[in-house]
């Protein structure tokens, strides 16, 4: 059966700078899956699974099989990637921690994701947060989860993003938020040459 359901931001039409500085766009098809469970334990279990452990560096992620595996906390960690590899790790971690306790539920339909990259996007998103953001600091595979205007998001700089090219950021925000995230940053990258948008709808940018 096709999937149906319509993404936080499908009123929303992608940006982009005119010299390629800047671009923000939804993920809509992006995957996630939660998982809570106790981290050495599992890390034990997983360890005939071949290939596969949990990132236990608080704030940081791993990369396997075409999907990112985010540290959210001690005992809480979020699967992004296509559905298909997701599912795959999925039914992984599902025989891996059989006998354990632990609590896998997917939150896509809880969550947007936008992704922000190009050479400007650190100066865009510091316009947002207090976060610390430069390249020695906030490097790939980094995750932190803060304020960005108003917004709770947890920001995600791609672990498979080459240092020689320009960033990619995922921001993973709670899907009443999403059009109110959305909006700040495309305010926020105006100095950097985003466009005006016309939503596909006549919306109204939010302040």
């Amino acid at each position: 059966m096709p999937d149906r359901r319509i993404s936080a931001l499908a009123h929303r039409t992608p940006l982009q700078a005119g010299d390629g500085a800047l671009s923000l766009a939804e993920r809509p098809q992006v995957a996630m899956r939660g998982l809570r469970v106790d981290a050495k334990a599992a890390n034990r279990a997983l360890k005939k699974t071949k290939g596969l452990a949990l990132p236990e560096t608080p704030n940081t992620s791993r990369h396997t099989e075409g999907v990112h595996i985010l540290w959210l906390g001690p005992d809480e960690w979020l699967f992004l990637g296509e559905v298909d590899a997701v599912h795959a790790l999925r039914d992984r971690l599902g025989d891996g921690l059989a006998q354990i306790h632990h609590q896998l539920l997917d939150v896509r339909d809880q969550n947007a994701v936008i992704a922000l990259s190009g050479k400007r996007a650190r100066e865009a998103l510091m316009k947002l947060t207090t976060l610390d953001l430069h390249p020695g600091v906030f490097r790939p595979g980094d995750v932190a989860g803060s304020l960005f205007g108003r917004a709770t998001a947890t920001l995600h700089l791609l672990e498979t993003y080459d240092p020689e090219r320009d960033p990619e950021f995922l921001l993973i925000v709670r899907r009443s938020y999403a059009d109110y995230l959305w909006c700040v940053l495309a305010r926020a990258g105006r100095e950097f040459g985003l466009p005006d948008q016309t939503p596909k709808a006549g919306e109204i940018m939010r302040p």
